[in-house]
């Protein structure tokens, strides 16, 4: 059975390995979407992918403190695009 492709940070930038299968090989703008406001990031290849230029700005932006956890839901996932909406669930015990 192949997992969703819902993803849930606990505060981290990295993209888990289960995820990694739906989205492109290569590093490629991103979009994140939340709250009705959209932010330009980019999905960094590399042995583990992650969240980079405009991923600060990101958690700024949204207040977002450690302990926060965010699901994240993959839109679409082109080899030019990946696009994620973002949902704060609310706080661990973290």
């Amino acid at each position: 059975m192949n997992p969703e492709p819902y993803l849930h940070i606990i505060f981290l930038q990295f993209i888990p390995k289960r995820l990694c299968g739906y989205l492109p090989p290569i590093s490629v703008k991103t979009m994140l979407r939340c709250n009705g406001k959209e932010w330009a990031v980019t999905l960094k290849s590399g042995v583990r992918k992650r969240l980079v230029n405009g991923w600060k700005q990101f958690v700024v932006d949204n207040n977002l403190k450690k302990g926060n956890v965010l699901l994240f839901e993959l839109v679409e996932a082109t080899s030019g695009v990946v696009i994620f909406s973002v949902e704060e669930l609310g706080l661990t015990n973290a």
